[in-house]
């Protein structure tokens, strides 16, 4: 599929939004909440490594806004270990609101630096390697689409009933790595009564939030500005290469969950798959040469950043915390292209298939930075584009992993 078809498929699930004129309402911080649920009567998926069932309940409930966020001074040490969180006191009483600042509109430069024409965050302490200029901001937003589409719903679990539990508190809800905000503003509008907080390195979320919802600056891989046992819910939806070390920023997320709180994980597999029985199953490389290869050189240059490029992982983080309980993973298998025979995955294949084009254009400064040739980039990029398009079986995979806060 050409690159300008790619485009129009985005134009038409995404709105185009400018990386700094679209995001005046921000607080700051940096950490990422989410929410999945899918439809009893969807159609069960299948994990793509044994094809077995994954059969999921529905559940409905509304979530509202949050306080602001802790703002660090500018003498904040530079020199903190990226990825180290220090376990914190449990009665930590946190930072109120009135010591929270908001961003100014002469503000927000200061967060953004621009490098051959994209827009990067500033933030010294980050790995994060992708853009948050417009262009990045209509995959995220595309993607929030897919998801949802390829679930039925804004979140999966018990989410009404947890945030239900307690008739004397308003429940809280926090996402981490929140990006455009655009899953916590559309799950805001079930949940009216619900309190929910979005936060990021880059303030780039809309400039209109609902009542319910509030957006800071902050970096994951710091200490919360919160007191413990606040949230009754954390999403962390491709928060992966945020963070060079996933199981120590745990410590934090456990300190401000409510014990019986939700711990919601989503992520995108950083490879392609087939059918398990397809003859290409065994050896994707063989099948999908130039998918495979694609992959590859991302990872080793996520590898180069100190990023963990599997997905794999996350269950075993929780598991070694031993603050979690009923930790399920249920992995959600996506066809890549139109190939598909039902109607239905043939609209997420496109929808995949979009959104992996536009990101294949996002990494390519990561890429340069690990030092590849722009040439051996433009090639490796057009071959994975002209794959999709012509590879009949091909599958992307979407993690999901849920835990109770024990």
């Amino acid at each position: 599929m050409a690159f300008d078809a790619i485009n129009s498929t985005l134009s038409c699930t995404v709105e185009y939004s400018n990386a700094l004129a679209d995001c005046s309402y921000f607080h700051r911080g940096c950490h990422y909440l989410h929410v999945s649920v899918v439809r009893s009567n969807q159609v069960a998926y299948k994990d793509p490594r044994t094809w077995t069932p994954c059969l999921y309940q529905s559940h409905c409930r509304k979530m509202p806004s949050v306080a602001p966020y802790h703002h660090n001074s500018d003498n904040e040490s530079e020199s903190g270990s990226e990825g180290h969180v220090e376990q914190t006191d449990g009665n930590n009483p946190g930072i109120p609101d009135n010591e929270v600042e908001e961003i100014g509109p002469n503000d927000f430069p200061r967060y953004f630096d621009e490098v051959d024409g994209r827009l990067f965050h500033s933030s010294p302490t980050s790995p994060y390697p992708l853009p948050v200029d417009a262009p990045e901001q209509q995959r995220l937003k595309a993607f929030n689409n897919l998801i949802h589409q390829l679930i039925g719903a804004h979140y999966l679990g018990p989410v009404p009933n947890i945030l239900a539990r307690d008739p004397n508190r308003q429940a809280q809800v926090l996402d981490l790595c929140t990006g455009t905000g655009t899953w916590l503003m559309e799950i805001a509008s079930d949940f009216p009564s619900v309190l929910f907080t979005g936060i990021d390195i880059v303030p780039i979320a809309t400039r209109y939030p609902r009542p319910n919802v509030n957006f800071e600056v902050w970096d994951i891989t710091e200490e919360f500005r919160w007191r413990a046992a606040t949230f009754d819910f954390v999403h962390a939806r491709s928060i992966s290469w945020s963070v060079r070390d996933y199981a120590a920023i745990l410590p934090e997320v456990i300190r401000v969950m409510r014990p019986g709180g939700l711990y919601l994980s989503g992520e995108l597999d950083n490879a392609v798959f087939f059918h398990p029985d397809t003859p290409q199953a065994s050896n994707p490389g063989l099948h999908a040469p130039a998918s495979t290869l694609f992959f590859q050189v991302v990872n080793a240059a996520l590898q180069s950043r100190g990023i963990d490029p599997s997905v794999n992982q996350i269950v075993t983080h929780l598991q070694n915390t031993g603050a979690f309980s009923n930790i399920e993973q249920i992995i959600f298998p996506i066809p890549i292209g139109r190939w598909h025979d039902d109607p239905r995955r043939q609209e997420l294949g496109t929808m995949l298939q979009a959104i992996l084009w536009r990101f294949a254009d996002s990494v390519k400064p990561m890429l340069r930075h690990a030092g590849h040739p722009q040439a051996y980039i433009d090639g490796l990029v057009q071959n994975f584009g002209d794959e999709m398009d012509t590879t009949h079986g091909l599958f992307g995979a979407y993690h999901v992993v849920q835990a109770i806060r024990s």
